[in-house]
């Protein structure tokens, strides 16, 4: 038998999967911290809603507090992480 191979014996599938979860978790959480957020400009961000949402609709979701804007030199900016996660609490406008 080669040195380089593993062999599992008394383990089920199921307590094999659930030994891997945590490392898995924890590899996909760094790969997300990993990434740079990506700001989005109102025009942009309305163009992500399916249907296409109205800047007048976008203002309005911020007014009220359902988004978040971040302004950067007197600009408006979306965070594409957040819009992406309203996208799928919003039923109508999921994709």
């Amino acid at each position: 038998m080669a040195d380089n191979q593993i062999i599992l014996s008394g383990i089920t599938p199921a307590e094999l999967v659930e030994l891997f979860k945590p490392m898995i978790a924890e590899q996909i959480k760094m790969l997300k911290d990993e990434q740079p957020e990506t700001l989005l400009s109102p025009a942009s961000t309305c163009k992500m809603f399916n249907p296409p949402i109205s800047k007048v609709t976008l203002a309005a979701w911020t007014k009220k507090g359902l988004l978040t804007e971040n302004r950067i030199g007197g600009r408006v900016y979306y965070r594409s992480s957040e819009i992406i996660e309203k996208l799928n609490t919003l039923r109508r406008y999921n994709n």
